[in-house]
């Protein structure tokens, strides 16, 4: 029989990295505290953190995974201090760091230890995109119960405690109760940024109690909402028209729907009155859509709403006209339609698609015949 082969484990290695563990702590930490020599250096700067998502990646040891994934993303921040045609890219690795966060979390089973680290990054929010990912996805790491329980503890941090970053905790606040649908909770925070009860603020209480399922609390909420202007004006008739859809008052439903489309002729506006139409309006509408409405660039959401409807005669008149942008736009959104197109059968239309669908898009250009 063939003997089992022998490891040695060495000491010197598992010490090194447990420097580099350690290393990047205290990396991750001055970059916090904004002792580093690096935040005066923006690519060795976010190669660092790049870098260090990597290597967390390695790491066996969960817990430790956690601490460290929750101070790169304490360090979200940098996203407002870079240039412009920067920030994009740092909030993407933020995105990822928070996403990252997020799985690691869901395998871990100490949720007192998670709520503790989700708690650190909520009392220490400014606004990050990477943080706003955990807050977001809390129902996903721990049971309703101990999120519901994390809320109220940030509430209590929020009336004994004068903050710097009030704005932004109780924005963390709304989000976690907004994720596990605490619409009690969602609306205290929301009347603690604006104790004024403004417009907006009426209208997203009324639509947290609508998302629960709570029609009667989301028409009340609703009911105090008056004269809205033009920023308030639409979030307002699209709540109208779905709790009027939820209640089968397919009348009222048309009438907001259509109010609605006609004030704010978006396409997801669009999309919600032609649903309530007739095939023959809904060819009309989207006809006159297209005619009328027309913005003079290709729109995806439109081509997408034209593919899920399997009007693909006016779709593809719609492509043949807008062919030439088609390389300049986003390769996944174009696959996902041309993906659509094909599950229903037309094939060769989602084959012209695909032959003007770059994957590259940024390096793309739509072509030009002026020349």
């Amino acid at each position: 029989m063939a003997k089992k082969k022998k490891f040695w484990k060495s000491p010197s290695a598992e010490a090194a990295f447990r420097g580099k563990e350690d290393r990047l702590r205290k990396t991750l930490c001055e970059i916090v505290n904004g002792q580093s020599r690096l935040l005066h250096r923006p690519d060795e700067l976010y190669e660092a953190i790049a870098n260090g998502l990597d290597d967390i990646e390695k790491i066996k040891d969960v817990k430790l995974q956690l601490e460290l994934l929750a101070w790169t993303l304490r360090c979200d921040f940098l996203a407002f201090k870079a240039d412009d045609e920067e920030m994009d890219t740092w909030n993407d690795l933020f995105y990822d760091a928070g996403t990252f966060f997020i799985e690691v979390a869901k395998t871990y089973d100490d949720k007192d230890y998670i709520a503790d680290l989700i708690h650190d990054l909520a009392v220490r929010h400014v606004g990050g995109e990477g943080r706003e990912v955990v807050f977001l996805s809390i129902e996903d790491v721990m049971p309703v119960e101990r999120a519901k329980a994390l809320i109220e503890e940030l509430l209590g941090v929020i009336d004994a405690t004068e903050l710097e970053n009030r704005e932004d905790v109780l924005d963390a606040i709304c989000d976690m109760a907004d994720a596990i649908k605490d619409t009690e909770n969602f609306a205290k925070a929301s009347l603690y940024k604006d104790p004024d009860k403004s417009n907006a603020t009426l209208i997203d209480i009324a639509n947290s109690y609508f998302v629960a399922g709570n029609i009667s609390m989301a028409k009340q909420w609703l009911g105090d909402v008056k004269d809205p202007g033009a920023e308030d004006e639409e979030a307002f008739l699209d709540l109208q028209a779905a709790i009027a859809d939820r209640e089968g008052r397919k009348t009222d439903c048309l009438k907001y729907a259509t109010r609605l489309y006609e004030c704010y002729p978006k396409v997801m506006n669009l999309s919600r009155l032609c649903m309530l139409k007739d095939d023959a309006g809904v060819d009309k509408l989207l006809f006159d859509h297209i005619k009328y409405r027309d913005s003079g660039k290709c729109d995806t959401s439109l081509m997408m709403l034209l593919a899920n409807l399997k009007k693909f005669e006016l779709l593809e008149s719609y492509v043949n006209h807008y062919e030439r942008d088609l390389p300049g736009l986003e390769a996944s959104e174009l696959n996902a339609i041309s993906d659509e197109v094909e599950r229903a059968g037309a094939t060769e239309l989602a084959k012209h698609i695909r032959e003007w669908t770059v994957e590259e898009p940024e390096d793309a250009e739509a072509f030009d015949d002026k020349e």
